[in-house]
């Protein structure tokens, strides 16, 4: 009997321990990587989305970066076991980290461009981005104005008895 018990709890920390090592550390890898994304999109902001604030050195340092989010994304996402197969609770769909793998890649295409040729590209990369934040189901950096919020900031609320 209680070798028994001893070769249960042995089979339950081994079966644990292979969960853990090749399923769940690599989920969490993933959603680290998903993470970079999102923090990338908003530190280099500026620069994505400022053709003006564009110089080489920067441009330099957010295409490195964001070169690196697209190809971690695909190689996190390789790297768990049946990942087509996993409930999409746990993981996104492997459709939405590919399609935001090219849009990352596509998106550093724009980042040395300035001038008119950068303005007129523009609406693309916020496309992209928008893409990005979908697909990755990322919160919008900015949030849309809404019909209550025509777009321009609200005047300050006066004091009462002014």
């Amino acid at each position: 009997t209680s070798a028994l018990t001893i070769l249960g709890g042995v089979t339950v920390f081994v079966t644990g321990q292979l969960l853990s090592k090749f399923l769940i550390e690599p989920i969490q890898e993933l959603r680290k990587a998903i993470g970079e994304v999102r923090f990338n999109l908003a530190h280099y902001a500026p620069i994505i989305h400022t053709p003006i604030s564009r110089d080489k050195e920067h441009s330099d340092k957010a295409y490195d970066a964001i070169m690196r989010n697209s190809c971690d994304l695909l190689t996190k996402a390789d790297a768990i076991p049946f990942y087509r197969f996993l409930p999409r609770r746990f993981v996104l769909p492997n459709q939405n980290i590919d399609s935001a793998a090219v849009d990352l890649r596509a998106l550093t295409t724009y980042l040395h461009e300035t001038g008119e040729k950068a303005d007129s590209h523009i609406d693309e990369v916020n496309i992209r981005v928008k893409n990005i934040q979908r697909q990755l189901q990322l919160r919008p950096l900015e949030s849309e104005p809404t019909a209550a919020q025509p777009g321009a900031p609200a005047d300050p609320p006066q004091a009462a008895g002014r």
